[in-house]
């Protein structure tokens, strides 16, 4: 198990990240990964899982879009990551049409029903992988197809009740750049990646927006993803 603070945190094993929020992700929390195309937002995802993994958490990740096979080739190589965990069950990857087939949801009708139905095989999942972290890459497919957003907001709501009940800690990875939507609303924490042109080149940033459950900086930090993991400097102001 990832260790405990005062509320009991867990820790997403990216030095910089769990420092700056006084120690890891205040448990059960559901934290926003919001950004742009090509920011890292699934890598930093996955590194979150991977290093659950190593801390003898149960890691699960539920892709919308891709399979297993095709994101596994997409991400990076870390050298901390065993194709062994996948095998052994300390990770996880399910995909979300696989999920709704199993109780038959139509992703063209997300009306209460289904959404209660998918919530349901959700909570079944988490409960049977006792995961401690969950990844949802991207909330926006489910979103996007719940086309009322008072009934968003009680899926939103109901997922954080059943991770509550699980000791589970969530990233929602979004492709959205605004934080003002009904997720960024309902989030407990979000984080922000972005993209930032700097003397020709492009660099990656993040920077927490909100964490609820724990005091953190607010500054911008340029990272790095390489094979040894995620590195974080701060932004230095006024640099061209």
């Amino acid at each position: 198990m990832a260790k405990k603070g005062d509320r009991g945190r867990c820790l997403i094993g990216i030095e910089g990240l769990d420092n700056i929020l006084g120690g890891g992700i205040p448990e059960s929390n559901i934290v926003l990964l919001a950004g742009g195309c090509g920011t890292g937002k699934t890598t930093l995802a996955f590194e979150f899982l991977v290093r659950g993994a190593l801390a003898e958490d149960s890691s699960l990740m539920i892709t919308t879009v891709e399979s297993q096979d095709k994101m596994m080739s997409n991400i990076p190589k870390f050298t901390f990551f065993k194709d062994s965990m996948l095998v052994k069950g300390q990770m996880s990857i399910v995909k979300l049409e696989e999920l709704m087939e199993e109780v038959n949801v139509s992703p063209n009708k997300m009306d209460e029903a289904s959404i209660k139905k998918l919530l349901g095989a959700i909570g079944k999942l988490i409960a049977s992988k006792r995961a401690n972290r969950l990844v949802i890459d991207s909330i926006d497919t489910i979103l996007t197809e719940i086309k009322d957003e008072a009934l968003a907001a009680k899926f939103l709501s109901e997922l954080s009740v059943i991770l509550y009940k699980n000791e589970c800690t969530a990233i929602l990875v979004s492709s959205a750049h605004r934080c003002d939507g009904i997720e960024g609303r309902v989030a407990d924490g979000i984080i922000m990646m972005g993209n930032l042109e700097r003397r020709g080149d492009m660099l990656r940033t993040m920077q927490v927006i909100k964490m609820k459950g724990t005091s953190h900086s607010r500054l911008k930090y340029i990272i790095d993803i390489t094979p040894a993991g995620t590195l974080m400097t701060p932004l230095l102001k006024g640099g061209s």
